[in-house]
């Protein structure tokens, strides 16, 4: 079945998404396989169409901002939805909230 995989290169788009589903920057750059470098530019390139409200408009205004997001881990974090693992590759997000990690 591996052999159906049609490849192509990774793009600002494929970046962009993960990033926008909360994924870091070093994360995205390991899961896309990305040299420091490339992992680089696309984060810049990221940043720049945030700044501008291009990419990310399902986030609320607030999740844009670096410094509400630090007041918020220092009161403790956020709240997540849960996870369920479906197979070996997939996983779900699911109720119930989960508090935020002590």
């Amino acid at each position: 079945m591996q052999n159906d995989v049609i490849s192509r290169p990774i793009d600002g788009q494929d970046y962009a998404a993960l990033r926008q589903s909360g994924t870091s920057p070093a994360r995205a750059r390991l899961q896309l396989k990305l040299a420091a470098p490339d992992g680089e530019r696309l984060e810049r390139l990221f940043r720049a169409r945030t700044t501008r409200g291009v990419g990310d408009s399902q986030l609320p205004r607030f999740a844009r901002h670096e410094a509400h997001v630090a007041a918020c881990r220092a009161q403790g974090g956020f709240w997540a939805l849960s996870e369920r693992r479906i197979g070996r590759d997939l996983s779900v997000v699911c109720l119930p909230l989960m508090p935020p990690a002590p």
